[in-house]
């Protein structure tokens, strides 16, 4: 399938060298990136090359309109250079998309610029992916019955890792969580709203993605639903919907499911990870609490689940250091990285 086509225009060369090299290396959509620093040349590249989204100085972009190039191009974001920029009249503009932005900001500003676009005109980016993959993709997952044991601090250590290793995002199911706080950025949705969105159109899923999730490092996060009755609505074909999207179309390696509480079809849930990990504490209620997790799965059928699990007693996460090599080890002994990544 052809990648759509971004092109870049600005006749400031080593800024449209610069923006070109951070659009290849940060914009996770997979649009075909061409750039030029001329008008003319860009003009001839259109009549034979259809641009879906064109970037372009303001200088630049007022050159195109006396030459009667716009009409190549429908969905435009305007680098201004100017306080203020020019600004049309909206009906002016045609079928047109037209937007406006400071040339003089952060790239990654400009990188949200384009994501937000996209997302609000995403009929016009229908089928654009964030990367395709071919593999199947590896699902982990950590549930355990034992309350405040660590868990989300060792699915983010893990996400941490094997981020390095490979694409990877975390997923987590904790209603009143606080993550978001961890963040530390607005959300602009959480799991609930992307699911809504696979299931209205999945040929848009990537963009809506690329918009909802939060990046720490190189782990991408998707933030958790609000409520815990949010949460109930997800449910096991949802899920399994969304996490072939990840695999398949997103691109992951690797999805880290933190499952802190109980969607529809928990028990099917776990069967779709690869690997799963329950967190365990010796003695009193908390052995207690993970017996009768192992009784409930006897009781209804899903012994294997209980039985191929990984069980953890974890030590102090709070040592960066030592929380990252116990890590290391961990993925290592289940085979999720090999000796020489680790």
């Amino acid at each position: 399938m052809t990648r759509p086509l971004l092109t870049l225009c600005d006749p400031d060369e080593t800024y449209c060298g610069r923006l070109y090299e951070y659009l290849k290396e940060n914009l996770k959509l997979k649009f075909k990136i061409q750039a030029f620093t001329t008008v003319d040349i860009l003009m001839d590249y259109s009549k034979e090359n259809t641009t879906s989204l064109l970037i372009v100085a303001e200088s630049a972009f007022e050159e195109l309109g006396k030459m009667m190039g716009l009409s190549h191009f429908k969905n435009i974001i305007v680098l201004d250079e100017e306080a203020g920029g020019l600004k049309e009249d909206e009906s002016s503009f045609g079928d047109r998309n037209i937007i406006h932005t400071t040339k003089y900001q952060k790239a990654g500003k400009i990188v949200d610029t384009i994501i937000d676009f996209c997302a609000e005109k995403a009929d016009s980016f229908e089928g654009l992916t964030a990367g395709i993959s071919d593999n199947e993709g590896t699902v982990i997952g950590l549930f355990s019955p034992v309350s405040k044991c660590g868990q989300t601090t060792l699915s983010l250590k893990m996400g941490d890792v094997l981020s390095s290793r490979g694409k990877t995002v975390m997923l987590s199911f904790d209603s009143f969580s606080s993550l978001p706080k961890m963040l530390e950025t607005e959300a602009d949705g959480t799991i609930t709203d992307l699911i809504y969105y696979a299931e209205e159109d999945k040929n848009k899923f990537c963009i809506y993605l690329e918009k909802i999730k939060r990046t720490i490092g190189n782990l991408d996060v998707i933030p958790p639903a609000k409520t815990a009755m949010q949460l109930k609505e997800i449910g096991y074909d949802s899920l399994k919907m969304l996490l072939g999207l990840l695999i398949r179309e997103a691109g992951y390696k690797y999805v880290i499911l933190d499952l802190t509480e109980y969607p529809d079809g928990f028990f099917d849930i776990l069967r779709l990870c690869n690997k799963l990990f329950t967190i365990t504490k010796p003695g009193g209620d908390d052995a207690y609490r993970v017996e009768a997790y192992g009784d409930v799965l006897r009781q209804n059928g899903y012994e294997d689940i209980f039985a191929s699990t990984i069980k953890l007693g974890v030590p102090d996460l709070k040592d960066s250091y030592a929380a990252s090599r116990y890590v290391k080890e961990l993925l290592k002994k289940e085979e999720l990285i090999s000796d020489r990544e680790a």
